[in-house]
């Protein structure tokens, strides 16, 4: 059998001055920057669909995947407002 399997990588990309000067205006937290960039990450996560994206998020859980992957997962999650559906 043929099987195809798609992996996902995700690889910040560089910001430009302008971006870096805009994104920290109104602040000047690291915290923030790195909570902005998940959130940018989170959106690549976007073609899955909300199912998959469920499935991933449980299973990187019972894998004990990094932390910041999870936390990842769980951005997507929130901008797409599935977090009720996680405790179903």
């Amino acid at each position: 059998m043929n099987q195809h399997t798609h992996s996902l990588h995700l690889v910040p990309r560089p910001l430009s001055a302008s971006e870096m000067n805009s994104a920290n205006s109104g602040n000047d937290d690291p915290g923030y920057m790195i909570a902005r960039n998940l959130k940018d990450k989170a959106s690549l996560l976007r073609p899955l669909k909300d199912e998959h994206l469920l499935e991933v998020y449980r299973e990187a859980k019972k894998m004990n995947l990094s932390s910041e992957f999870i936390e990842l997962l769980e951005d997507a999650i929130e901008l797409r407002n599935l977090e009720h559906r996680l405790k179903a």
